[in-house]
């Protein structure tokens, strides 16, 4: 068998065993260790996006139950702002309405005009009410700030880490309530052309004695919904009457007043949010 010589010197050999050792050593790092760094790397980044993930489910949650509450105070709110507003009705179901209100206080209609709204009625509070004062102080109101809330503290014994020094700066969240937009947008309210509230011009002619006359229009004054905006009295003209004894006419006072009232009457149709919310979150665990 013959014997393999090289002419290499011993300082040529241990160069070349230098040489191998370093290639071994690179292809193990770049093979073996590289892998694992970059997978860690990629777990690391993957943790810090699952951190704000995580963080802004947390911030949901936080405000889900500010959600809960601000809709129970809006919805509730609104119904207690419209309860006393009539429903929609077309104006023959006024007419029945108004005849009948005229009547029970044993008055006798001689004429009804109606005017029907076109869309939502715009309107503005009295000049010297104190909806009008209300009103103007709240638009000289500075808009209230949101408060900053940390939802999670940050490690300070870990702030040199880039990945959690991210997480940190991820957790530290503006939290607003959602109140301020719903307080800004009634401060900033000055009509009710977006209120979804119609009004009917009503004009009614009436006649009878002064008391029941005026009863009707002291009780017109307590309804919410109607709003008088204008009223006159005259005198019914006298009648004549037949004396069958002196077979005479005689010209006698009737006694009656006729008044005129002009009224508008106010109505809305507000759904019912707390029956739709429940409604569609019975839907949703349905087909869940």
């Amino acid at each position: 068998m013959a014997k393999f010589e090289t002419n290499l010197s011993e300082k040529d050999k241990i160069t070349i065993a230098i040489l191998l050792f370093g290639a071994a050593v690179f292809m193990f790092a770049w093979f073996m260790i590289r892998p694992t760094i970059t997978q860690i790397n990629e777990i690391s980044d993957d943790i810090d996006q699952e951190t704000v993930i995580q963080t802004t489910y947390r911030n949901k949650l936080i405000n889900l139950a500010s959600a809960e509450s601000a809709f129970d105070t809006v919805t509730a709110e609104l119904a207690d702002s419209t309860s006393d507003f009539y429903e929609s009705m077309r104006s023959s179901g006024i007419d029945r309405m108004m005849t009948n209100y005229v009547m029970s206080f044993g008055l006798y209609p001689e004429d009804l005009t109606i005017t029907m709204p076109d869309g939502p009625v715009a309107e503005i509070p009295y000049q010297y009410s104190e909806a009008m004062i209300n009103q103007t102080e709240r638009a000289y109101e500075p808009t209230p700030t949101p408060t900053p809330v940390v939802t999670q503290a940050a490690d300070s014994s870990d702030s040199g880490s880039e990945s959690q020094s991210l997480s940190a700066s991820a957790t530290a969240t503006m939290v607003d309530s959602l109140f301020v937009p719903y307080q800004d947008a009634r401060i900033k309210a000055t009509s009710t052309e977006t209120s979804g509230v119609e009004c009917a011009r009503i004009t009614i002619v009436v006649n009878g004695s002064a008391e029941a006359c005026q009863a009707m229009i002291d009780d017109l004054c307590t309804k919410p919904s109607l709003r008088i905006t204008g009223f006159a009295w005259s005198a019914v003209d006298s009648i004549e009457v037949f004396d069958e004894e002196t077979g005479t006419v005689e010209i006698v006072d009737s006694g009656l007043m006729r008044l005129r009232v002009n009224i508008n009457l106010y109505m809305a149709d507000i759904a019912d949010y707390q029956a739709l919310v429940a409604e569609a979150a019975e839907t949703a665990e349905a087909e869940a």
